[in-house]
C-alpha cells in the first residue's frame, strides 16, 4: 500500500468521537500543567492528622516553650585546639549568620568563646563538643517558615569553606527531610515519565498494534492527569506515598484495558475482521469484573482512611479516586478506539508461542506449582516476625552516599534525631529550687548513659551553665530565669522551663545509626527512668517520636488493613461466585501472597518504611483483580463442562495470557523504580514487583486448585 494510502487510512481511525476524547486529554492535561501543583512536598510535620495525640502533643509543648528544636547541625572536623581552627569557625558563623531564616548560630566563637571555655561548660560542652573531641558543632537555630531558603544559601557556604583540614558536614531532621523531598522530587519527575514510556512499550510489544497503543495511552494519561487535577482541587499534595499516584493510576487503568482487549480479541470471527458488535459484547463481559476489582481496591485504599497518619491517609483518598477515575476512563474512552479498529489479524509471534508453550508445559504440573506456593507461604512465614518496620533514618539514602556518611559520623558524634520529653515533678513542686535542681542533675546523668541517647540538653544543663557565670550564686533561680528569659539573653529559659516553674524540656539527640529497638520501646525506657527519679515524662514530641508513632501506625495500618480487605473480599467474591467455597478459596489463595511477600522482606531484613508499606496494597489488588476475572469467567462457562476442574481449565486456558501479561506490565513498569537513588522508592518497586508475580500465579494455579478441593462434580444450577 503507498505511503498516502496508509496516511489517509490512519486519518480515518480518528473519528468525532476520538477527536472529542482527545481533546478533552489535552485539557486536562494543560490544567494540570497550568494549574496543579505537581511539587512533591515534605516537612518536619508531614506526619499525622490534625486529630491524632501525637500531633497535639505537638501543639501543646510548643504552646508551653519557645521550642528551638529546628536545627540545623553543621559538623566540623579538624584540629579544634588551633587559633586557626576557631578562626575558621568565626568566619563560618558570621557568614551563616547572614543567611535568610536563620535566627541564631551556636558555635565556639558565639556561644562559649574558646574551645577551653566550651570544655569547662555544662552546656556548652554537651551542644558544641564531639564526643570524641575531633571536631565541634554549629547549631543553627531556623525561622520555621523558611527552612528552604536557610539551606538553600547554607549549602554553597558549606561547600566552598569545605577543607581537607576543615571538613565539614550538615545534618538535622530540616536538612534530612528537604533531602527526602529533594529524591521525591527527582523520582517524581523522572519515574512518572519513564513508566509512561516503559508501559507503552510493553503495550506495543503485547498487542501489536498501533491504534491500540494510541487507545491505551490516551486512557491512561487521562486517567493520570484528571486524578491529580482532582486531588489538587482537594488540596492533597503530592507527598512521601502519594508522589507515586501516577503510576499506580497507570496501572490500574492497563490492568482494565488488558482484560477488556483481550475479550475483545476472542470475541472476532478469525476472519481478521471485527464486527460492528464486538467492542460492545466485549464490554458487556468484561465490565462486571473490572468493577468488582475496582470496587475492592477502591476498598484497600479506603481502610488507610481509619490511620491517623496524614500521609496513608492522603494514599488512600488519592487511590479511591484513581479507582473510581480509571475505571470510568477506560469504559467510557478506550472503547472508541477499539470500534475504529476494523481489522485486526497477526501471526502469532515468537513471545506469543512462548507463552502457548510454557502453557502446555506447566498445565500438567497445575498442582504442583499451587502446592509450591503454599510451601513457600509456610517457609517464608518465619520472617513475618523479623518484619523492620521501625528503620533508622538511614535506611531513606544510600548506604555509601555522601548524606549517609555524613549522617553516621554525626550519629556517632552526639545523636542526629531530636526527642523532646516534658517532665513535671510528681509531687507537682516548683523547679526553680536546689533540691529539684539536684534531683534532675541526677536525673541527667543517668540519661545520658542511656545506650541510644547521643546528646541530652535540659533545664538542668541549662541551670548547671548559669552557676558558673560570676555572682550567680548571690541570686535565686527564679531570678536567674527571669533574667535568661530576656532579649538580652535570647530568651533561652522560655525553650527549658514554662512559665509557672512546673514544667521543663528535656532536649535529647538521639542515635540512629545500629539502633535495633523501635523508637516507641526506647522512649518508653527513658520515660521509665524519669518516672524512677520521681518526675512524671508528661509529654513527648520531636521527629524521634512521631517517626518512632508513625511506625507504629503503618504496623497496625497493614494488618488491620489487610484482615478487613480479606473479610470484604470473601465478601465480594461470595456474591460474586455465589459459592461459599469459592468465597473462601479466594481469600485462602489470595492471603498466601503478602506471606510470601512480607516474609520475603523480613527474612533479608528489608526496611519496611512508610513508602515501602503500601505497595503489599498495591500487589494485593493485582490478585484481586485476576481472580475476579477469573471467577467471572468459571461463572460463564460452567454450564457448558462436566466438572468444575474442567471449568477452571477453561478459565485458566482463556485467561492464561492476560493475566501473565497484566503481571508483564506491572514486573516492567514498576521494574524501573530499581534504579531510583532514593532506596524507599526501590523497596516501593521491588515489593509490587514480587506481589505482583505471586499474585498472578495464586490466581492461575492456586484459586483453581483449592477451589476444587473435595469437589468432583460441577453442580450445574438452572439460570
Amino acid at each position: 500500500m503507498k505511503a498516502g494510502g496508509v496516511l489517509k487510512k490512519f486519518i480515518s481511525f480518528f473519528s468525532v468521537e476520538i477527536v472529542t476524547f482527545l481533546f478533552l486529554t489535552a485539557v486536562s492535561l494543560f490544567a494540570l500543567v497550568k494549574f496543579a501543583n505537581l511539587t512533591p512536598r515534605v516537612d518536619e510535620n508531614f506526619f499525622f492528622s490534625t486529630d491524632d495525640p501525637q500531633f497535639k502533643q505537638e501543639k501543646r509543648i510548643s504552646a508551653l516553650f519557645a521550642r528551638k528544636d529546628t536545627q540545623l547541625v553543621i559538623s566540623a572536623k579538624g584540629d579544634i585546639g588551633s587559633p586557626e581552627y576557631l578562626e575558621k569557625i568565626k568566619i563560618l558563623t558570621g557568614r551563616i549568620a547572614s543567611a535568610p531564616g536563620v535566627i541564631n548560630v551556636l558555635s565556639l566563637s558565639s556561644g562559649p568563646g574558646d574551645l577551653r571555655s566550651a570544655r569547662s561548660g555544662p552546656l556548652w560542652q554537651r551542644l558544641l563538643i564531639a564526643k570524641n573531641n575531633d571536631a565541634t558543632n554549629i547549631i543553627v537555630i531556623v525561622e520555621g517558615t523558611m527552612i528552604k531558603d536557610a539551606i538553600k544559601a547554607i549549602e554553597p557556604i558549606i561547600n566552598e569553606s569545605d577543607k581537607k583540614d576543615f571538613q565539614l558536614l550538615i545534618s538535622g531532621a530540616p536538612y534530612i527531610v528537604e533531602l527526602i523531598e529533594r529524591n521525591l522530587v527527582r523520582d517524581f519527575k523522572t519515574f512518572s515519565f519513564m513508566a509512561f514510556v516503559m508501559f507503552a512499550v510493553i503495550i506495543l510489544f503485547i498487542f501489536q498494534s498501533i491504534r491500540i497503543l494510541i487507545g491505551t495511552m490516551v486512557s491512561c494519561l487521562a486517567a493520570g492527569s484528571l486524578t491529580l487535577v482532582i486531588t489538587d482541587i482537594l488540596n492533597i499534595q503530592i507527598g512521601l506515598l502519594t508522589a507515586n499516584i501516577a503510576t499506580i493510576v497507570f496501572v490500574l487503568t492497563l490492568s482494565h484495558i488488558v482484560y477488556l482487549t483481550y475479550n475483545w480479541k476472542h470475541l472476532h470471527d478469525g476472519s481478521g475482521i471485527i464486527a460492528g458488535k464486538i467492542t460492545h459484547q466485549a464490554v458487556l463481559m468484561t465490565f462486571s469484573p473490572s468493577f468488582w476489582s475496582m470496587v475492592t481496591t477502591a476498598l484497600g485504599f479506603l481502610t488507610l482512611l481509619t490511620v491517623p497518619a496524614k500521609p496513608l491517609q492522603e494514599l488512600g483518598i488519592s487511590g479511591t479516586i484513581g479507582c473510581l477515575v480509571s475505571i470510568s476512563i477506560v469504559y467510557t474512552m478506550y472503547p472508541a478506539f477499539l470500534k475504529r479498529i476494523e481489522h485486526f489479524y497477526h501471526e502469532e509471534d515468537v513471545f506469543e508461542r512462548a507463552e502457548d508453550i510454557v502453557y502446555r508445559r506447566i498445565k500438567g504440573r497445575k498442582q504442583l506449582v499451587a502446592t509450591f506456593l503454599i510451601i513457600l507461604g509456610i517457609l517464608f512465614a518465619s520472617g513475618l516476625t523479623l518484619i523492620r518496620h521501625d528503620p533508622s533514618i538511614f535506611s531513606y539514602f544510600r548506604k555509601r552516599s555522601e548524606i549517609a556518611r555524613g549522617l553516621k559520623i554525626i550519629d556517632r558524634q552526639g545523636g542526629s534525631s531530636p526527642l523532646i520529653i516534658i517532665i513535671r515533678s510528681s509531687d507537682r513542686s516548683r523547679l526553680n529550687t536546689n533540691e529539684m535542681f539536684e534531683r534532675m542533675w541526677k536525673l541527667q546523668l543517668v540519661l545520658e548513659r542511656h545506650d541510644s541517647v547521643g546528646t541530652l540538653i535540659s533545664l538542668p544543663v541549662l541551670m548547671a551553665q548559669v552557676r558558673q557565670t560570676p555572682f550567680s550564686f548571690f541570686l535565686s533561680w527564679e531570678w536567674l530565669f527571669e533574667i535568661m528569659e530576656t532579649p538580652d539573653f535570647q530568651e533561652i529559659s522560655k525553650s527549658f522551663i514554662t512559665e509557672d516553674r512546673r514544667h521543663g524540656l528535656f532536649l535529647f539527640r538521639m542515635k540512629e545509626f545500629g539502633r535495633q529497638e523501635a523508637r516507641l520501646a526506647v522512649v518508653d525506657e527513658l520515660k521509665q527512668i524519669i518516672r524512677e527519679y520521681g518526675f512524671i515524662p508528661e509529654m513527648v514530641g520531636g521527629i524521634y517520636a512521631l517517626q518512632g508513632r508513625m511506625s507504629h501506625l503503618v504496623a497496625v495500618s497493614m494488618i488491620n488493613g489487610l484482615s478487613r480487605l480479606a473479610i470484604l473480599f470473601f465478601f465480594i467474591g461470595w456474591s460474586i461466585a455465589r459459592s461459599l467455597r469459592t468465597g473462601f478459596a479466594m481469600v485462602g489463595s489470595l492471603s498466601v501472597v503478602p506471606v510470601i511477600v512480607l516474609g520475603i522482606v523480613g527474612l533479608v531484613q528489608l526496611p519496611f518504611d512508610v513508602i515501602a508499606a503500601p505497595a503489599i496494597n498495591i500487589a494485593i489488588s493485582i490478585g484481586i483483580d485476576a481472580m475476579i476475572h477469573m471467577v467471572k469467567y468459571f461463572q460463564r462457562v460452567r454450564s457448558e463442562c462436566r466438572s468444575s476442574q474442567s471449568t477452571w481449565e477453561r478459565t485458566r486456558s482463556h485467561l492464561w495470557k492476560p493475566v501473565i501479561n497484566s503481571v508483564l506490565v506491572i514486573f516492567f513498569g514498576f521494574g524501573i523504580f530499581f534504579f531510583s537513588r532514593f532506596p524507599p522508592t526501590q523497596r516501593f518497586g521491588a515489593i509490587i514487583v514480587i506481589g505482583a508475580v505471586f499474585s498472578g500465579l495464586s490466581a492461575l494455579f492456586l484459586l483453581p486448585w483449592v477451589a476444587t478441593i473435595g469437589n468432583k462434580k460441577l453442580s450445574v444450577r438452572a439460570r
